[in-house]
């Protein structure tokens, strides 16, 4: 199984964020992988929610921190509602994805996972949801 680097930047290259996706197959499309890291993040949460909400798409009712999402109050989270305001992102063109030189949006492009270093996910603004 591979496992792949996911780092989060604004258009000018800025770290927002990263997350590592382990036990993954060969190859993946983008679409999957964006999904499966948004489960990830969802489900590490809610395992013990708290006050902070480390992920890519930011809860409505959170305060952006250096350390992730500050949550006015610890409650489950909606990892559906998260991957569909995510891919809603990618189709309104707020988030795209850089693999090497090429920047997509093609949620169906399927990628080489053992073949890649890294995956950026570049953000025009942040995603934000009702979660």
């Amino acid at each position: 199984m591979s496992e792949l680097l996911v780092r989060d930047v604004t258009r000018a290259g800025r770290e927002l964020g990263r997350a590592s996706l382990t036990d993954l197959p060969a190859s993946a499309t983008i679409g999957e992988l964006l999904s499966r890291r948004i489960h990830d993040e969802v489900a590490t949460y809610n395992g013990s929610p708290g006050p902070v909400f480390v992920g890519l798409v930011q809860p409505a009712d959170s305060i952006r921190h250096s350390d992730g999402f500050r949550m006015r109050s610890a409650r489950q989270l909606d990892a559906d509602a998260a991957v569909l305001a995510a891919r809603e992102a990618v189709a309104a063109g707020m988030l795209s994805f850089r693999l090497g030189d090429e920047v997509t949006s093609d949620l169906d492009r399927v990628v080489d996972i053992d073949g890649l270093d890294e995956l950026l996910v570049v953000l025009e603004r942040p995603v934000v949801a009702e979660l």
